[in-house]
């Protein structure tokens, strides 16, 4: 008999995940000087992917920029940053500090992926993590959470030679027939919140 999914859990962050792909940037964000986002690449536990020299030159420098932590062997696409660009910033609030859902699981998660109970554990703390984003308006006020949050965004794994580049919500690593569930059951639900929300007639999209 198949693990029942946590369909509700799942829908919950992909609506979230929707939300942050469908941001539309103030004016003052579309028409002022392009944001910077610095990246931290840090060694994945279930691979041994090497630093490679597009890492080298991004790791972190500028301290007051949203820093962004990842696992060397994944990428996320461009409109998944949109939310660090649209952070507001001031000379006293902490710096921004994130990272990828497959840098956090790496970290914090401890197990494999053969145990659906214990995958379902991880999914509830990655929840709470990333819940930040519920209560986001980007550019109102200044950034002040002082601890490092999750960004929601699924992944995929970096350009190798013969390898995928399916996107998963998770990781690419995360490959058992009950995490394969989870990400279909993730994606459709991801697809339909955005197809919902800019099916909005009010949504800003359409008046950029």
């Amino acid at each position: 008999m198949c693990p029942t999914l946590p369909l509700d859990l799942l829908s919950r962050m992909a609506r979230r995940e929707a939300g942050a792909l469908t941001l539309v940037p103030e004016s003052w964000a579309r028409t002022g000087p392009e944001p910077g986002i610095a990246f931290a690449f840090v060694p994945c536990r279930w691979c041994a992917a090497p630093l490679g020299p597009i890492e080298e030159e991004t790791r972190p420098r500028a301290a007051g920029l949203p820093l962004l932590t990842l696992l060397r062997c994944e990428e996320l696409t461009p409109r998944s940053l949109l939310p660090l660009s649209l952070i507001r910033t001031a000379p006293a609030c902490p710096r921004p500090r994130f990272c990828t859902r497959a840098a956090y699981w790496s970290r914090c998660i401890p197990g494999g992926w053969t145990s659906p109970d214990g995958i379902d554990h991880g999914l509830d703390l990655l929840d709470a993590k990333e819940s930040w984003f519920d209560a986001f308006r980007p550019g109102a006020v200044p950034w002040t959470l002082d601890e490092e949050v999750v960004l929601p965004a699924s992944t995929r794994a970096r350009v190798r030679p013969g390898g995928g580049r399916a996107l998963h919500f998770l990781t690419p690593h995360a490959a058992t027939p009950y995490s394969a569930r989870l990400n279909d059951a993730y994606l459709f639900a991801r697809i339909t919140a955005v197809r919902a929300i800019l099916s909005m007639h009010d949504h800003a999209a359409h008046a950029v």
